[in-house]
């Protein structure tokens, strides 16, 4: 079962249900945006082995220029309960998020759209494949999520940002 209030930081085991959602996710995301999109990927710790996650789906999609976020049909990805997050702001990336419920917030999916084959896509997808074939430091980023969702179980941003440091190690690794 997918879904997250907002703000919370709740762990699940690792499902294989996870893979099968993406791919229906990205079947009906290519009907919705396809022809705008050079790929579509799953990433974050859902697409990691083996690991415990919150339970939402981050995608990253890889447009040709982020012009082509203009020409997403808004009206179409709101019928799918997607939604444009405008006040997340980062440079080079635009944020929409799928909710099962509007009222409280509840997150299911993230789509993180960036341009296909620059930084924000080489550094998603190189986390995600680094981590799938390197399995101590799986378990490691585990240990450490478990601990930050303790610490922090109503805090998503500190969550997160307390994940940055092993996130960006691991880029040492490829020269990042």
């Amino acid at each position: 079962m997918l879904g997250l209030n907002k703000g919370d930081v709740h762990l699940v085991p690792h499902t294989s249900e996870w893979k099968k959602a993406f791919i229906d996710e990205k079947e009906l995301l290519n009907t919705l945006i396809g022809e705008h999109v050079v790929d579509i990927q799953h990433i974050g710790s859902t697409a990691i082995d083996g690991i415990v996650a919150k339970p939402l789906l981050d995608i990253v999609i890889g447009v040709r220029s982020m012009e082509d976020v203009q020409k997403f049909d808004k009206h179409k990805l709101k019928a799918a309960n997607y939604y444009h997050l405008g006040r997340v702001q980062i440079e080079g990336k635009k944020v929409f998020a799928k909710f099962s419920n509007l009222e409280v917030l509840t997150k299911t999916h993230v789509l993180h759209v960036v341009e296909y084959d620059g930084d924000w896509w080489h550094q998603h997808t190189f986390f995600r494949d680094y981590l799938n074939k390197n399995p101590e430091s799986a378990k490691q980023y585990e240990i450490l999520k478990k601990e930050l969702a303790e610490e922090f179980p109503a805090d998503e941003r500190a969550y997160a940002d307390r994940k940055k440091k092993f996130v960006d190690d691991i880029f040492l690794q490829r020269g990042e």
